[in-house]
């Protein structure tokens, strides 16, 4: 009888062990040669404006990336932000500059963070269908608070709980939005991280999706790293364009084009406006998504991840299944530069 009781128990445990395998495993593609064949430009100059800022505090106009760094025109005025050059200067001032500006070389660790960065920002849930299927939710798209200050694209991120990825494309407000004037935009990459325990914790199923269990999940410091180049398009389509790519370590984990969003950038910031009454529970007191009036300048909009995440029913509870100290995450999106995160304790 033991022998067979310790038969069944062996053969529950490989059953487990091979389902949270299963559900993490990679996606591996042939031409994606890992983070080191990645190639990276900027965006054509007629199509849209690319900008940087040094870690010393000095704004960049972008026209060229490799992998060894950009080159780019210094702008001036140390201390200003991306989004208030390019406000104070414009498209077409710019685009003159950069034919006969003096164009220098700069390599990816002298930059920081494009833009200043506010601590409250807005992320939608479930905004890719396949990501949508593989965790399970058959409802719309939701949003929820991101209460994270966004940190520079080399920075730390630091593990707790079951620590799960996701790559996505942040649009940012350029101006203040408003429902009868809405703002442009420009867009970077971003990383959005999350516990998932603490998630499964706290949300409440038989609520509204977003309200409960992701303000404290997805919130914090370090959680919110953001890529190195602001672009600034002409055309509102043209985060169309943009192929999101992440990495564990050396294996390609998500990919997806950004035009197989459910809900457009534009439509996320109408469902802002429209949900700003909602309730968000959180350890810490209940947050809005936003004001009812305005969506302030420099709010960062989290538009949603790919399929390929870390998260399933069959892997919370195995903690091998997700990040632990030092895995990289390295994070790419077509013309928007790269990211790459160790993760700490």
């Amino acid at each position: 009888m033991l022998r067979a009781f310790l038969g069944l128990v062996a053969s529950v445990v490989v059953l487990a062990l091979a389902t949270s395998w299963w559900f993490t495993r990679p996606v591996v593609e042939p031409q994606y040669a890992g983070p080191a064949g990645e190639v990276l430009q900027v965006a054509p100059l007629q199509e849209a404006i690319t900008l940087a800022r040094t870690v010393d505090g000095e704004t960049l106009l972008v026209v060229a990336a490799s992998r060894d760094g950009i080159q780019a025109i210094a702008l001036g005025e140390p201390g200003k932000h991306a989004i208030t050059a390019y406000r104070a200067l414009g498209p077409v001032p710019l685009r003159l500059l950069a034919a006969t500006g003096k164009v220098e070389s700069y390599n990816w660790d002298d930059l920081g963070m494009p833009i200043e960065g506010l601590p409250k920002n807005i992320a939608a849930g479930t905004n890719f269908l396949a990501h949508a299927e593989e965790v399970g939710h058959e409802g719309d798209p939701f949003l929820f608070p991101k209460l994270s200050a966004p940190t520079a694209w080399n920075a730390p991120v630091p593990a707790r709980g079951r620590f799960d990825y996701e790559v996505e494309l942040c649009a940012v407000t350029l101006a203040e939005h408003r429902a009868d004037m809405p703002a442009p935009l420009g867009y970077l990459l971003c990383g959005d991280y999350t516990d998932r325990l603490q998630l499964v914790q706290e949300i409440d199923l038989d609520g509204p999706m977003g309200l409960t269990g992701f303000t404290d999940a997805k919130g914090g410091p370090g959680l919110l790293p953001v890529g190195p180049l602001l672009v600034i398009p002409e055309d509102p389509d043209f985060y169309r364009k943009v192929e999101l790519r992440l990495y564990k370590n050396d294996t390609l984990r998500q990919r997806e084009g950004a035009d197989l969003m459910i809900w457009t950038p534009q439509q996320l910031l109408e469902h802002a406006l429209v949900d700003c009454e909602a309730r968000y529970a959180s350890l810490t007191g209940m947050h809005r998504v936003t004001d009812c009036n305005t969506i302030p300048a420099g709010t960062l909009l989290l538009t949603g991840t790919p399929a390929g995440v870390q998260f399933h029913v069959a892997t919370i509870w195995n903690p091998w299944a997700y990040l632990t100290e030092g895995d990289v995450v390295s994070s790419f999106a077509t013309y928007l530069g790269f990211m790459e995160n160790p993760v700490v304790n």
